[in-house]
């Protein structure tokens, strides 16, 4: 890319032109309402209906403004927004209706030893969207801002959308002398982004627990100690109806993908027309998740110390995807089918401490978990049967979005690196035809296949991508004659995710663009042999952002997540002026991040928003 281009980049990269050269309104109102009610015609009996309303109304405004950048080297004009003045306005309306009700009924049978808890429900929910846009050009006055006020040619487009889901729902609970447990719930879902039928959805799950410690046989260890013992087992489903409202049906259109009309000759005059855009699925229906829970709870010395493990299988079926498809289906876009099947394994446990000395208390919690997530079944385990989306592979047998990347042998430094890449030319002329041959201050790719060729062929799988391995968390509590003190710490680990960007962390120059002080100080120039980053180069040579290892990022962190102190005076000092509490507290959120991540943030993509850092003080004042 030249110079000139260079330029005008530069020049619609300058932030206050960006914000300077649109006039115009956005505005956002939001209504919220619900009605709740409960009655008890007998004891034990509830009955509880409420109904919700959610409108929120969009209205954009937005004229063009014509600005000009000037380069005060050259004393030129460098950039000019011109064309015709116009104005554009949108109005989008969103509504959400939601109601159910529910009964509950709550007893105890055969002299109290049977506990039985019943609970049935309905709900019904319902979304609809309507939008309407026009554009008008030639304003007679910059300064007007409504559609009458322009002559020129005009345009209008709108939309809606709409679905609606209906449930039903109930539970019983069972337990026999507080000692046998049992739970059993059925839910169907009924929606309208599935034909007649295909529409509902049936979703069952038991869980049942024992509870040892309550067994005359372990009286002797409950006197030495054990306050809490129980075995619990569960199994159920969970349903997802994530597709288009209208994938299930044939779609027509009068625009194709570039947004122009279909037309077609009668009598050799062009008429306007329609094609079908979107080819039906009738049979699409519910993805089904089914989880698999076995889990102890335990808690000795007076529940001092306590704890939970559980293994956990959760395993989703019916997975709603893009299957290929062939050509002669021509343009219309192919709907999603029920066909994956993805798996989620792993531990968890959870362990408590709690005691007192004297007016001293403190806890610590903590608890960590370890997932492995696998794709059972997708397209197959050959080649063909890849999805590959930039960095993240689909691939039956890996982990769903595994970083799939070239892999970097090393950044070329010196003369006897420059003997391996002319050593790879003698053999294969071709060897480096794919991104151009490497150069010193260049990337060397490694042959990962063995052809002799280095291309996007040598890609391999270098990291279960976006799915942490590990998760833990700490939670520590103390408390002394009013003081009090709270740490919450967070983290994940196993996780490594391809990340480039041209602004922050890739070694490529252009104008209008910055380079990130780590980059331009590790970059090689000749006579450096321990650079940390490539050459850089103009933006558009790509040998040296291809997607490959150099760039995979390792996002696990530690975060403490809430440090807070506070200190509650004295009722004695309160009660004089009639006030039951008051709690004086100051805390931080956020604050403090450990991580080898060179982003901003290791739980947001890329260079997104980070997660914000709050300082708060307050006062919590209880009559």
């Amino acid at each position: 890319m030249n110079n000139l281009e260079d330029d005008a980049q530069s020049a619609n990269n300058n932030p206050l032109l960006r914000l300077n050269n649109v006039d115009g309104n956005y505005q956002i109102n939001n209504i919220r309402a619900r009605f709740t009610g409960t009655i008890t015609p007998m004891a034990g009996l509830s009955l509880t209906a409420s109904y919700s309303y959610e409108l929120t109304d969009t209205q954009r405004e937005r004229k063009p403004l014509f600005l000009e950048g000037w380069n005060f080297q050259t004393e030129t004009v460098t950039h000019t927004t011109g064309g015709k003045t116009s104005i554009y306005n949108y109005n989008g309306k969103t509504i959400r209706n939601f109601a159910d009700v529910v009964a509950r009924y709550d007893t105890r049978l055969v002299n109290d030893r049977l506990g039985l808890n019943v609970m049935v429900g309905a709900s019904q929910e319902q979304y609809l969207s309507k939008n309407f846009s026009a554009t008008k050009y030639d304003l007679l006055d910059i300064n007007l801002d409504v559609i009458n006020g322009a002559t020129g040619d005009a345009s209008a487009s709108g939309s809606s959308t709409e679905w609606a889901m209906r449930s039903y729902f109930g539970r019983i609970n069972l337990d026999w002398d507080n000692k046998y447990l049992l739970e059993v719930n059925l839910r169907a879902d009924g929606s309208s982004r599935f034909l007649k039928d295909n529409r509902w959805g049936y979703f069952p799950s038991v869980s049942g627990a024992w509870r040892i410690d309550q067994e005359g046989f372990m009286e002797s260890l409950v006197d030495q100690g054990l306050s809490n013992l129980k075995i619990r087992a569960s199994y159920g489903s969970l349903g997802n109806n994530s597709v288009g409202n209208y994938d299930a049906l044939a779609m027509y259109s009068g625009l194709d993908k570039d947004s122009k009309t279909y037309a077609y000759s009668l009598n050799g005059i062009l008429r306007p027309g329609v094609a079908q855009a979107a080819i039906a699925n009738p049979y699409l229906t519910w993805e089904s998740t089914y989880i698999t829970d076995i889990g102890i709870d335990f808690g000795v010395f007076n529940n001092r110390l306590s704890g939970t493990i559980d293994y956990f299988n959760k395993k989703t079926k019916d997975i709603l995807i893009d299957l290929p498809a062939p050509a002669v289906h021509g343009t219309a876009s192919i709907p999603k089918q029920n066909s994956a099947i993805v798996t989620n394994k792993g531990i968890e446990a959870t362990l408590t401490w709690n005691d007192r000395v004297g007016d001293f208390t403190y806890s610590v919690s903590g608890n960590v978990t370890y997932v492995k997530n696998k794709v059972n079944k997708f397209k197959g385990t050959e080649l063909a049967g890849q999805s590959i989306d930039g960095a993240n592979l689909i691939w039956e047998g890996y982990s769903i979005n595994s970083q799939y990347l070239l892999l970097v042998d090393r950044i070329i430094q010196t003369d006897k690196d420059l003997e391996i890449v002319q050593k790879m030319i003698d053999e294969n002329p071709n060897a480096f035809a794919a991104f151009g041959r490497p150069e010193k201050g260049d990337l060397l790719y490694i042959d990962v296949n063995n052809d002799g060729i280095i291309d996007n062929n040598d890609r391999a799988i270098v990291s279960d991508g976006p799915n942490p391995k590990w998760l833990y968390g700490l939670n520590l509590s103390a408390g002394y004659k009013g003081i009090d003190f709270s740490m919450l710490l967070q983290g994940q680990a196993g996780i490594k995710v391809y990340w480039q960007d041209q602004a922050y962390n890739t070694p490529t120059v252009r104008k209008g663009y910055q380079i990130n002080k780590e980059v331009a100080d590790g970059r090689w120039y000749e006579g450096r042999t321990d650079a940390t980053y490539p050459r850089l180069l103009q933006y558009e040579t790509t040998k040296n952002t291809q997607r490959s290892d150099f760039y995979l990022e390792n996002k696990a962190f530690l975060k403490i997540r809430n440090i807070q102190l506070g200190y509650t005076l004295p009722k004695n000092w309160t009660q004089k002026i009639d006030i039951e509490r008051v709690r004086i507290y100051g805390s931080l959120e956020n604050f403090f991040t450990f991580t080898k991540y060179k982003g901003f943030d290791p739980e947001v993509s890329g260079m997104r928003y980070p997660s914000m850092k709050e300082a708060v003080v307050g006062i919590n004042v209880t009559f």
